[in-house]
């Protein structure tokens, strides 16, 4: 086969931004593979090594068998042979997209090797090499399994069934990756021309991931006249842009909470472990020997070989605490496993310039894998859809899965994981097909939820349901979320504050801006006078043993200005006081709030402190709120953290060597703006990350260590842009930096200008980009000059 030349122009802004031009799809691919290996190169290339499931060939069995199990799940999910129909699927443009893409990937690759500039924990690696399309398609399948198959291989790849000696243990929990075990925490919005100041539309975005490992995003701006031109973001190693804005129209993106895989139970045959029921039938399991090199303690590659088994659902699974028994086993079906509609999915969504080709995008192609969309145009619309994959069940399957929720502990236990369990024996639990989805077994377009309006449309990772509280979206499959049910303290707190700049009207861009960063506290709003006070009457108590003046805690919670800002004192004791509380008790009446959680007023239910028990006239320490009081001052104390700590003393990030001081909070307080220390999706990657204290026993909800809060989860890139008539004008900033490379002065300077809440103009016009240029680079027939 001829080599393809490419051609292509990176300009770099003194921000660090690319802005890549080309001529056509491969060469914007070539532009795009190049700048991001050369930002992010480990991190992909270790992305790359694990869909060829050689993790272990080069790292070896990894903690509690990780990387053998990781190996082996992802021979069983077979994403290699599924990378041929992804390739095949793609239009010419989007495969040369592709192909240009690897060709700038392996040239990063080599120039790194070359110029030695790989960090020392993986300088010289035999594993960082250039790959063939095909391993760079298996990557993108992962991509799309974000939410489903990528943080289950390791159950899968342990999943054997009980032998002589009885059923193989359990998984570990760890075993379930993040993206299964809890929903990334983002916040979108979407505002309409009836509201802003100027009558355009607006958005507002601010995702929150991790900071460390594959689930990052990487900024850029990517330019072919004529066909495209589009600013924003993409996860490592991901073509296109994902996350961002063009000239007509800007999209934020959330993390759905809806299901895009659902988990079978099946009743095996009694003397056969390989055998369920299926109705009034038996059916057989279907297996498949797999064979993974693994790097030994003595420098020499060791074959092992697995057995790994299938029931018509998909792959078997061991769970956590659950495994694979004599009565009962358990397989997945995954909504994503065969999306190749992806690449097309983003590419014309860059594409749209306005509301009808937007929302075409996603009627026509239906590739979204696993996410909310607020998108706004110039003309002032404003548009909700969550457009993830989802399986489409039968009404009386619906149901029977609200019923498991209420009565079937071990369903409820694996919602609360993002599990949706159903009854692999039953034939009514099977997915049924949509008329006109993109695949068997899904939901069409018209069935998902969606929403139009000119006012204000938010999502914080709660289900579709209050969007827009003037229009609750109801009567959807609970695979989608649950309707009518609490919500979190961060939606309430997202969506109050829309509603209420929308009624005062008006609204700029540096409202968006500035309601994000003023870092306020539902919960404190709702409660902490009250709290305060039934402290300082308290006096001094004694719990779990320990003396705790409660007077001091009532006065400085008294005194506290209800953020968590750089300098907001209370902060850490505010936390830990309400991270004593389970996240159940932070949604309804109960030992916490006195008002119940109310479906015909969601955003300000539930609220009021509950009166202390009457035991507490004697015995104050019988006050839940008082028992908590007493127990945050024990845990900071016993972190080392004064009562009056202000936040910036003990809540930092680490960028290489630098300490830097931040603001922001978490799920627990009820936080639009999250930075905290690990989230819901802690990293699946082998870069290394800082060294940080373990969180003291029972602080595991509010990430408590000696010293405070290391942070490494939360916001990630923050955009607010405003589409007007002269393009679009944008603020934002990656918080994280454009490389994972510790010693990159880009590395620390997100993580400072986050600090500062020093926003930066996102350079859209050519004009702007030129007069902040700072580097250009020409790529051209494999050559930089």
């Amino acid at each position: 086969m001829a080599a393809t030349a490419y051609d292509a122009e990176v300009r770099y802004t003194s921000d660090g931004v690319p802005h890549v031009r080309a001529g056509d799809w491969g060469g914007i691919g070539y532009g795009q593979g190049w700048a991001c290996g050369r930002d992010q190169l480990p991190a992909i290339a270790d992305q790359l090594l694990k869909v060829r499931s050689e993790r272990a060939r080069h790292f070896g069995a990894g903690p509690q068998g990780a990387h053998v199990a990781s190996d082996l799940g992802y021979l069983a999910l077979g994403v290699q042979q599924r990378a041929a129909a992804f390739r095949d699927a793609q239009r010419p443009e989007l495969a040369a997209l592709i192909s240009g893409y690897v060709a700038g990937y392996n040239r990063a690759v080599t120039e790194a090797h070359e110029q030695g500039s790989l960090p020392d924990w993986c300088a010289g690696a035999e594993w960082v090499r250039t790959v063939t399309e095909q391993e760079f398609y298996a990557h993108l399948v992962d991509v799309s399994l974000l939410a489903s198959g990528r943080n289950l291989v390791q159950l899968i790849g342990r999943a054997e069934p009980p032998g002589p000696d009885g059923p193989v243990p359990p998984s570990p929990v760890e075993a379930l990756g993040g993206g299964a075990a809890g929903a990334g925490a983002s916040n979108g919005w979407a505002v309409g021309g009836d509201v802003t100041a100027s009558g355009h539309g607006m958005v507002l975005a601010n995702p929150h991931f991790p900071w460390y490992g594959e689930a990052r995003f990487w900024e850029c701006h990517l330019t072919i006249p004529g066909e495209l031109d589009v600013y924003g973001v993409s996860l490592l190693g991901t073509p296109g842009v994902q996350l961002g804005f063009n000239e007509g129209v800007a999209w934020a993106h959330t993390f759905s909470c809806g299901n895009r895989f659902t988990v079978y139970r099946l009743d095996l045959v009694p003397g056969d472990p390989t055998r369920y029921r299926f109705g009034d039938d038996e059916r057989a399991m279907a297996s498949e020997r797999h064979t993974v090199a693994v790097l030994g303690d003595d420098g020499a590659l060791h074959p092992l070989e697995r057995t790994l088994w299938r029931s018509h659902h998909g792959p078997m699974l061991n769970l956590p605490l659950l495994g694979w028994g004599d009565e009962l086993a358990f397989s997945y079906r995954d909504a994503n496993l065969d999306n190749t509609a992806v690449l097309e999915q983003f590419a014309r969504m860059d594409q749209a310039t306005d509301l009808d080709a937007f929302q075409a995008a996603f009627a026509e192609v239906q590739g979204m894998p696993w996410v909310n969309t607020m998108a706004a145009d110039r003309s002032g619309r404003a548009w909700y859809i969550d457009a993830s994959a989802t399986p489409k069940l039968s009404a009386g399957a619906q149901a029977r899965f609200r019923d498991r929720l209420r009565d079937d502990l071990v369903a409820a236990l694996l919602y609360e994981n993002r599990v949706a369990l159903l009854d692999g024996s039953d034939p009514d639990d099977e997915w049924l097909d949509g008329d006109g989805a993109r695949s068997p077994g899904l939901e069409a377009h018209g069935e998902l939820p969606q929403l139009e309006r000119r006012d204000v449309l938010v999502n914080a990772n709660d289900s579709h349901w209050v969007t827009s509280p003037a229009a609750p979206l109801v009567g959807y499959s609970p695979l989608h979320g649950l309707e009518a049910t609490p919500r979190t303290l961060r939606t309430r707190q997202n969506t109050a504050s829309a509603v209420a700049l929308a009624a005062r009207g008006g609204v700029t861009r540096d409202d968006l801006v500035a309601t994000l960063f003023a870092n306020e506290s539902l919960s404190a709003d709702l409660l902490v006078d009250a709290v305060a006070e039934r402290c300082r009457a308290a006096g001094t108590v004694t719990v779990e043993g320990h003396e705790a003046d409660l007077r001091r805690v009532g006065d400085v919670l008294a005194a506290w200005d209800r953020r968590y800002d750089l300098g907001s004192v209370g902060a850490a004791l505010w936390r830990e006081l309400l991270g004593t509380f389970t996240l159940a008790e932070c949604q309804d009446a109960g030992p916490l709030f006195a008002d119940p959680f109310d479906a015909a007023d969601p955003i300000a239910t539930p609220r009021g402190l509950a009166p202390p028990p009457a035991e507490a006239a004697q015995d104050p320490t019988a006050d839940p709120v008082v028992r908590a009081a007493g127990h945050a001052a024990r845990v900071l104390a016993a972190a080392g953290v004064a009562l009056d700590a202000p936040l910036g003393d003990v809540q930092w990030v680490r960028r290489g060597e630098r300490r830097v001081p931040v603001h922001g909070g978490g799920e627990v307080e009820g936080m639009m703006n999250v930075l905290s220390p690990w989230g819901a999706l802690a990293p699946m990657s082998l870069e290394p990350v800082p060294p940080k204290a373990v969180a003291l026993p029972g602080r595991e909800r509010t990430g408590l260590a000696p010293g405070g809060y290391q942070c490494d989860y939360g916001v990630s890139f923050v955009m607010a842009v405003e589409l007007t008539d002269d393009g679009p004008e944008a603020v934002g900033l990656l918080a994280y930096g454009q490389t994972g490379d510790p010693r990159r002065p880009d590395h620390h300077g997100g993580a400072e200008a986050y600090a500062a809440k020093a926003l930066r103009p996102l350079r859209f016009r050519d004009a702007d980009v030129e007069a902040a240029l700072a580097e250009t680079v020409h790529l051209a027939g494999g050559s930089a000059h």
